[in-house]
């Protein structure tokens, strides 16, 4: 997977295609150079890898407002044991919740995931 890091970025859709292989350092590296007012909900580890995180469910800092990351996942791209790839419409809602969290990624290869982004403020300030 750790050559499997492409990340396409949507803006008009707010949409990015991410390969598994990505870490969230990178995912989130490219957003922001991307835009100041879309972000990402998931976890804090930047090291992490995107297909992993997508695959356990994803907690993250901003899951109260946004849900898990895995609520945010719109698509995919899974490659079955005959070598199809196979995107949400050609594995069915079942599979398509079981690669989230429900099944841990057992049911083939992921190669991508197509990711919807959230509206963020341009400054996130804390009172204390």
């Amino acid at each position: 997977m750790f050559n499997l890091r492409s990340i396409d970025i949507d803006t008009a859709h707010q949409t990015v295609w991410v390969q598994s292989g990505s870490t969230f350092g990178e995912l989130y590296y490219k957003i922001s150079n991307t835009s100041k007012f879309l972000g990402f909900p998931a976890g804090v580890c930047t090291i992490l890898g995107v297909g992993r995180h997508f695959s356990g469910g994803g907690y993250g800092n901003l899951m109260r407002k946004y849900g898990l990351s895995v609520d945010n996942v719109v698509d995919a791209q899974i490659v079955d044991v005959q070598g199809i790839i196979l995107d949400r419409k050609s594995i069915g809602e079942d599979l398509f919740w079981a690669i989230r969290g429900g099944g841990r990624a057992k049911f083939g290869v992921i190669l991508s995931w197509k990711i919807k982004l959230v509206l963020i403020p341009e400054y996130v300030t804390l009172e204390q």
